[in-house]
């Protein structure tokens, strides 16, 4: 197992989460088709062409076309879903529900991945995302009644929601089976701008504005996002997947912390008790899953 590419993992987890703000500044010039669509295509683009042409012959047609399928369902899933929600307490309930692929993804690694994990993996997992939850909201915890009548007022984004995370938990392990060389990534990228470009023109009602500083946080997110994901590829494939996702858990609290440094607004004291779950959920998860 490859240290270096554990560490470049736990780098894609620091990138994914300095990428809020930028993300925020783009969708109010391009709007959220349009922002997704410019960010998978510029970073597409430059994986293409720092890693060179992808090499499709001698690729398992398995990685091809079911990790192809799935990268690009997960992105343009949670897209329309967070585009679709009718609230912020609905978006945040649906990032919430997305935030279930790290759990997801050390499940799924047992029977795919053949990894043995003890007992105390399983209270880690909720334990971590209990967390996640405990600090997203404030501490003031979801109301499971309330969650209830917002999935039955918008059942197509929940299903969304939930439907990537799945793919993306299951993405993340079978890219370590049938991956060989280089993968295809800068592929996949291009292939979810192209569908959410589709999307743009057929449903959204945002011109593009594109003026200087848009064009550069455009570059540096589409730089951010290629970084990422070529690193969290390499994380998958050779270094210690199960420790990886189970600090992916942070993705969301390192988020709203970075934010809250950028806009001069940090968390208040409820946003640390939920880092604590998180902490002691995710080293249950790994010490489970070492050998």
């Amino acid at each position: 197992m490859d240290r270096f590419a554990t560490l470049f993992g736990i780098f894609a987890i620091l990138l994914w989460s300095m990428s809020v703000a930028l993300t925020r500044s783009l969708e109010e010039a391009l709007g959220p088709f349009g922002a997704a669509a410019s960010i998978y295509t510029v970073s597409g683009i430059m994986v293409w062409m720092v890693a060179g042409k992808p090499t499709l012959r001698g690729q398992s047609p398995a990685y091809l076309i079911l990790c192809g399928l799935l990268f690009v369902f997960y992105m343009v899933a949670f897209s329309l879903a967070i585009g679709l929600a009718n609230s912020r307490q609905q978006t945040l309930e649906l990032g919430l529900v997305n935030y279930l692929w790290p759990s997801l993804t050390l499940l799924f690694a047992v029977p795919l991945l053949k990894i043995r994990a003890r007992w105390w993996m399983w209270p880690g997992l909720v334990l971590a995302f209990v967390g996640v939850l405990w600090a997203i909201s404030g501490g003031r915890g979801i109301s499971a009644h309330q969650l209830l009548e917002n999935v039955r007022s918008n059942p197509l984004a929940y299903a969304l929601a939930a439907g990537a995370a799945v793919s993306w938990a299951l993405y993340s392990n079978l890219v370590r089976l049938f991956s060989k060389g280089k993968g295809a990534l800068p592929l996949f990228l291009l292939a979810t701008g192209g569908v959410l470009w589709g999307l743009y023109f057929r449903f959204s009602s945002t011109r593009l504005h594109l003026d200087w500083p848009a064009v550069g946080e455009l570059l540096m997110m589409g730089a951010i996002t290629a970084i990422s994901y070529q690193c969290w590829d390499l994380a998958m494939k050779k270094g210690n997947a199960t420790l990886v996702a189970a600090l992916s858990y942070f993705t969301p609290l390192s988020s709203i912390f970075i934010a809250g440094l950028w806009l001069n607004t940090l968390p208040g004291s409820s946003f640390w008790p939920g880092v604590g779950m998180v902490v002691a959920g995710s080293l249950l998860c790994w010490s489970a899953s070492r050998k």
